[in-house]
């Protein structure tokens, strides 16, 4: 039988090693942050961990067939979420989720779950604001991988309606005055290990006591951009320049159009794919409308995401324009893909993208930014094929590193070794 320590990614054999799985949000059939429990989860189990899953009942018939065809080291917890009539669908949502922690931990109290479990892994949602109830108990909590530290930085002028800008200047308050908040305090001061997605979420929680804390992803490349080996270089277009994401104001899409202007300016044959809707829509329409860029620019609108590998094979650079990012899913798909990256120096972007995988420029004053975006952009594909290749070969090495059977072995080590300090 193996040690934690010498878990390596396919093994099946079980471990000695009981832990709590909390994820308010868990579908094996969702992406996002359902899609990113049930990874962990199922990577645990994989790995021969026992895990009890305390979820809401919420995805239970996704949940069942799949725990079924699994190894059999899982066991589904399943809480009904509380109601939460007459509250603002805004307010609902949050009071919902505090509801169901305080719900589950009592479940957890009156059964044997807290007696058996060696630690506690709070995922979904986890969060710096709303913090973990589960943060006084016996076994070591490890909390996260949490965002929320990240702010956004005005000085990019991202054009929005005034009611978006005033939602984020309260949440930049909020951060600003964390110290304020119990549920967060509490939390970074009792929990065993913090897990964080950017730098700037790490040095809240240190600064709010946390014992230890260390950067981690919260998600991975997903296995439809891992399955395969990236194309060639000539297989992805001269000049080819894509965006992926949704179009609301913290992703700043019209900022990408405006870089890409600039760049079309020094490269006329380059050209720029956007994938992705929402409240941002018309201001880019609008915005390559009025820089002449139609015949450049295409729109894609939203596609299905079983599509996006094969555009990002047909893509030279991916460009990430975000004004508030806690990590980037994006990131990850196009590493996976042996895609360069430009983007900006802030947030998970910064904290995982491998300095020879691309280009971030310094945050800043929008022109200085969009010069500088407009500057990596002409940098990446000036690159001969042979010189891109290089870089995609490193993209690629550095998506596996970060494949989900990686990041479940190194947090099962860890779990080992809290549960040793938790018995001394």
């Amino acid at each position: 039988m193996s040690t934690p320590e010498e878990i390596t990614p396919g093994e099946q054999t079980k471990i000695n090693q009981r832990v709590l799985v909390v994820a308010y949000v868990c579908s094996p059939k969702l992406g996002s942050e359902a899609g990113n429990a049930w990874n962990w989860v199922s990577h645990f189990a994989e790995l021969g961990c026992e895990v009890d899953l305390l979820t809401t009942k919420r995805f239970v018939h996704d949940l069942e067939p799949a725990i079924k065809a699994s190894s059999g080291l899982i066991k589904l917890h399943a809480i009904e979420a509380p109601t939460t009539r007459g509250l603002p669908s805004q307010v609902a949502v949050y009071a919902g989720y505090l509801r169901w922690q305080t719900a589950a931990l009592r479940y957890a109290r009156t059964t044997d779950l807290l007696n058996q479990a060696q630690v506690i892994h709070h995922i979904t949602w986890s969060s710096l604001f709303w913090g973990s109830r589960f943060h006084s108990e016996r076994p070591p909590l490890i909390f996260g991988p949490i965002g929320g530290g990240q702010i956004a930085d005005f000085r990019l002028g991202t054009p929005m309606s005034r009611g978006a800008r005033l939602k984020e200047k309260s949440r930049s308050a909020g951060i600003r005055f964390i110290r304020l908040n119990l549920l967060a305090v509490r939390t970074a001061r009792k929990a065993s290990l913090i897990l964080a997605t950017n730098y700037e979420t790490l040095q809240v929680v240190t600064q709010l006591g946390a014992r230890s804390a260390q950067l981690m992803l919260d998600s991975a490349p997903p296995p439809a951009v891992m399955s395969t080996q990236p194309v060639e270089a000539d297989q992805h277009h001269h000049g080819r320049v894509i965006w992926i994401g949704r179009m609301v104001p913290i992703k700043d899409p019209v900022l990408a159009v405006e870089a890409f202007a600039e760049l079309a300016q020094r490269m006329p044959e380059a050209t720029l794919d956007m994938f992705g809707s929402g409240s941002e829509l018309a201001r880019v329409e609008r915005r390559v409308t009025e820089l002449g860029l139609r015949d450049c620019v295409q729109l894609h609108g939203h596609v299905d995401w079983a599509t996006l590998p094969g555009h990002l094979d047909r893509s030279r650079v991916l460009l990430i324009s975000s004004l508030r990012e806690s990590a980037s899913s994006q990131m990850l798909e196009a590493l996976g893909r042996g895609v360069p990256i430009v983007g900006i120096n802030q947030h998970g972007v910064a904290a995982f993208l491998p300095t020879d995988c691309g280009h971030l420029v310094e945050v800043g004053e929008r022109a200085a930014v969009t010069a500088d975006l407009a500057a990596g952009l002409a940098g990446i594909l000036a690159l001969s094929d042979s010189e891109w290749s290089k870089v995609s070969s490193r993209a690629r090495a550095a998506a596996e590193h970060m494949a989900w059977p990686e990041k479940a072995a190194e947090l099962l080590v860890t779990f080992k070794k809290l549960t040793e300090r938790a018995v001394r």
